[in-house]
């Protein structure tokens, strides 16, 4: 990828400004977000993508290992597998 597209997807930055729950019967996951980035584009990020983002950061080191219980949590509500990788929790 070339370097003016890095530049216009890294600063491209989506925030949070509000936030409200609404109900999704379609979106097979537990939680979306809504978002809109810098230049009005809406889309959406599912909770489970923002979980995968956190577990690769950890394993990168730009976020701290997490207890391995709350993984374990996870886990058990979303039906993933974040307590079984390695490098991203701590026994607590």
């Amino acid at each position: 990828m070339d370097n003016n597209k890095l530049k216009e997807i890294f600063f491209n930055r989506a925030e949070v400004e509000d936030a409200e729950r609404v109900i999704c019967d379609n979106c097979f996951e537990h939680e979306v977000f809504y978002l809109r980035d810098s230049q009005g584009r809406e889309f959406s990020l599912g909770l489970m993508t923002v979980l995968e983002c956190v577990a690769f950061a950890i394993s990168q080191g730009d976020l701290p290992k997490l207890p391995i219980s709350w993984l374990d949590n996870i886990d058990n509500v979303y039906y993933t597998d974040l307590s079984e990788r390695e490098g991203i929790f701590y026994d607590d």
